[in-house]
């Protein structure tokens, strides 16, 4: 009975809360900090129009690149190209001095300030000291031509060369250093007068024959007082030559036919669109044997063993072959075999004086003379592309010129 009433008693008990638990007062707070003093404001700028805005919004562009000038590249290529020819053409005449005055000494200067008739003097054999007297030493080299390039025998060069060495009274005696397969008539014929001029005024005149001293080449040497040739020399090929083109198979073929007006039925003779008629070549015929027989008389004059044009005419070289120097030696053509030193000492003692100085005469080198030669080769055309001999031959010209330089 007490557990009953005292069960009852204790949940009512449990069901009880219990008292909450007393909370505790907070802390008085500290004594706040006095508040710092307001900044102005900064002031407002006024507002962008519109457009300006926009822009300003806008990202920037990127810097456009440089526009180069046509005129500024051109002109730039050009100065370019200026400075590379003069350093070629510095280059050219650098070696070309030292190759001529390597073991040689400058001794004088002939023409003055005329470019076309300046002559150099280099001293290629010493003589006395106390003498001023010379063997004057000039090159005929290349293919004869009345207006040669710097490297070729151009009659007017050589012309010149042989009168200033016939007016200078020091000079005793001329070597011609002769390698040359001959060339135009005229152009020989200028260069021969030159050296019979100078036998004539006592200055005696000695060729040395080099690899080759043929056609043109002889008709020179044949006015010398003395012909010195190596055994092996190409000599000879006395005679006279004259060629065209006939193309008119080739016009046919592509369809062209040529119109020509001309004045008389000859005037046209050595065209290359029309065959020969046999009057023509009877009229070509005969200029080529009148010359020819200039060329045998002036072998006659300058040679012991053979009295008349004739005599050459009819001889065993009359037909226009060429020979050796040894056979040539056989045939009376040349004096001696032999080389350069040999002629220099012959032209010594036919000076009467054994121990003169030798020099030779030189042209110097002129930057006009790359141009003209950059410019000869242009208008060449095709014939640039054939060798330097085959070149220069023109059609319609006679020349004293040996068959393999012909085209």
């Amino acid at each position: 009975m007490d557990q009953s009433t005292s069960e009852p008693s204790a949940g009512i008990a449990a069901a009880v809360p219990a008292a909450p638990a007393p909370v505790a007062a907070p802390a008085p707070a500290a004594a706040a900090a006095p508040a710092p003093a307001a900044a102005a404001p900064p002031p407002v700028p006024p507002p962008l129009p519109p457009r300006v805005a926009a822009a300003a919004m806008r990202p920037p562009e990127p810097p456009a690149a440089p526009r180069r000038s046509k005129r500024r590249l051109g002109c730039l290529v050009a100065v370019l190209l200026v400075v590379i020819l003069v350093g070629l053409f510095g280059g050219l005449v650098v070696m070309g001095v030292a190759a001529e005055s390597s073991g040689t000494l400058m001794s004088g200067v002939y023409g003055g300030k005329d470019p076309e008739r300046r002559i150099v003097e280099h001293v290629i054999r010493g003589g006395e000291l106390d003498t001023k007297s010379k063997v004057v030493v000039i090159d005929v080299k290349g293919i004869i031509l009345s207006e040669g390039a710097f490297d070729s025998a151009g009659s007017r060069r050589i012309a010149y060369e042989l009168e200033t060495a016939r007016q200078d009274p020091f000079v005793k005696a001329v070597v011609l250093d002769m390698d040359t397969p001959g060339g135009e008539v005229t152009a020989s014929d200028e260069i021969h007068r030159e050296v019979d001029l100078c036998s004539r005024d006592g200055i005696p005149v000695v060729t040395c024959m080099r690899s080759v001293a043929a056609s043109g080449g002889y008709f020179v040497a044949a006015a010398s007082d003395w012909i010195v040739a190596n055994r092996l020399t190409i000599t000879g090929s006395i005679g006279v030559i004259i060629g065209t083109t006939n193309y008119t198979n080739l016009f046919s073929k592509i369809g062209l036919e040529a119109e020509v007006y001309k004045s008389g039925p000859m005037k046209d003779m050595l065209r290359g669109s029309r065959e020969r008629t046999d009057m023509e070549r009877a009229y070509v015929q005969r200029l080529v044997d009148e010359t020819y027989r200039e060329f045998a008389a002036v072998v006659a004059n300058g040679r012991t063993r053979y009295d008349t044009a004739e005599d050459v005419m009819n001889s065993q070289f009359g037909d226009g072959r060429i020979v050796s120097g040894a056979e040539a030696l056989e045939l009376g053509l040349v004096d001696q075999i032999g080389y350069f030193d040999d002629a220099v000492d012959k032209a010594r003692e036919l000076a009467g004086e054994p121990m003169v100085k030798v020099v030779r005469y030189r042209r110097p080198m002129r930057f006009t003379d790359l141009l003209m030669g950059m410019q000869s080769q242009r208008s060449a055309g095709l014939r640039s592309l054939l060798p330097a001999e085959m070149a220069a031959v023109q059609p319609g010209r006679l020349y004293f010129l040996m068959p393999s330089a012909l085209p």
